[in-house]
């Protein structure tokens, strides 16, 4: 059986939403890419309110890839949020943004995020990206996945 990954990309930049989506594609790695642009969507979509309550439409990820700096809900407000929430606290995060500042850093890690990733500024950059959170997302899944935790989920 082939390894999948759902992936949920939640960012406000659509132009990261395409080069992200385009180096899934290039990788041929078995991705299922949500995107989402603010970070209220993506509770939103967690908690399958609203118009994500499908699950076999939305599944719940096996890992949020999630931009800092949006507008209202960002990314310090989701990972705050997330790391109060016992069932979506375990979903693995990596933090994909433009900031490389210290104390940006500190913080993300103090809320539960799992990696931190500079957004790439050269085309060929973002397929290593997608591999980085492939990985990421394999390792955090495979217990899981080995012991059949979750098959009541649609996936």
């Amino acid at each position: 059986m082939e390894q999948k990954l759902d992936i949920l990309l939640v960012d406000d930049d659509p132009i990261d939403l395409v080069f992200f989506g385009r180096a899934a594609n290039q990788t041929r790695l078995n991705i299922r890419l949500q995107t989402l642009t603010a970070g209220q969507q993506a509770i939103d979509y967690l908690e399958a309110k609203g118009g994500y309550n499908d699950r076999s439409k939305y599944p719940l990820p096996d890992l949020i890839v999630l931009d800092l700096k949006m507008p209202e809900v960002n990314g310090f407000d989701f990972l705050a949020w997330r790391k109060a929430s016992p069932l979506f606290s375990s979903i693995p995060v990596i933090i994909f943004t433009g900031s490389n500042e210290p104390d940006d850093i500190k913080r993300i890690f103090e809320l539960g995020a799992n990696k931190h990733i500079v957004k790439p500024t050269d085309l060929e950059d973002w397929e290593k990206v997608v591999r980085n959170a492939w990985d990421l997302g394999m390792e955090g899944t495979a217990f899981i996945r080995a012991q059949g935790i979750g098959a009541g989920i649609n996936r």
